[in-house]
């Protein structure tokens, strides 16, 4: 049994996990071949910062994608952005901002928001949760999202004004990869972990959204995500 342990929301639908920052981390592993355990909690309330995810290690018990990443380059000696010179380890960066920061909450606005992927989402991200607990759980998580949301400045748009600055962000993406194989280099980095993790979270599950038809729009962002999956999470392909 592994000491590093890492802590995560549940899969559905082929996905390791249905939270995009649990997925990056997740990649993050693979991508490193670190040893290590990986567990899956119903809720996030379990890590130091009440979201997922988060892993123990030697007695400590850390939060925050980002954070968790950084912690275990340095402890494990590990980096799949070794490869990369100070210019792209800029627009690494700004490439996490743009979809951590700004296309995450677009995503957060369809899942939680829309009326149709209400049922999906109870049964999906929430579906781990015992149905009396999840009865009274699901109606105060929304309002609370939808606070988050509006804190973000996301939910204080119209729902064609969201599509238009989620249109914007994932045509930049499209730009930025163009006709390379990986964002950045010719070997993934962990931006390109950063880009899969959410728009996988988008692209394989059932949620409705019009970022489905943007992503399916640009034929190179289409074909990384494959790319990223097959290489990263052969069993994902072969179900």
């Amino acid at each position: 049994m592994s000491e590093l342990k890492a802590y995560h929301l549940p899969g559905r639908w082929g996905l390791v996990t249905v939270s995009p920052f649990c997925l990056k981390l997740d990649a993050f592993m693979r991508m490193t071949n670190l040893p290590h355990e990986s567990l899956t909690a119903a809720t996030p309330f379990g890590g130091p910062k009440k979201k997922a995810p988060w892993i123990t290690h030697k007695g400590r018990k850390i939060g925050d994608s980002a954070i968790i990443i950084d912690y275990l380059k340095e402890t494990f000696g590990v980096d799949p952005d070794a490869h990369l010179d100070a210019s792209q380890r800029g627009i690494a960066r700004a490439i996490q901002r743009l979809v951590e920061e700004n296309l995450y909450w677009a995503m957060v606005y369809d899942r939680w928001q829309r009326p149709s992927n209400w049922p999906i989402l109870t049964g999906s991200v929430l579906g781990d949760i015992p149905l009396p607990i999840r009865m009274v759980l699901a109606p105060i998580a929304r309002r609370g999202v939808a606070k988050q949301l509006a804190g973000h400045g996301m939910g204080l748009h119209a729902e064609h004004e969201i599509e238009d600055i989620a249109r914007g962000d994932i045509d930049a993406l499209a730009g930025i990869l163009g006709d390379q194989e990986w964002f950045l280099g010719n070997q993934p980095s962990m931006a390109d972990a950063t880009v899969y993790s959410l728009l996988a979270n988008i692209i394989y599950v059932p949620f409705a959204s019009p970022m489905n038809a943007m992503i399916e729009g640009h034929r190179n962002l289409r074909a990384f995500l494959d790319r990223f999956r097959a290489r990263f999470y052969p069993e994902e392909v072969s179900d």
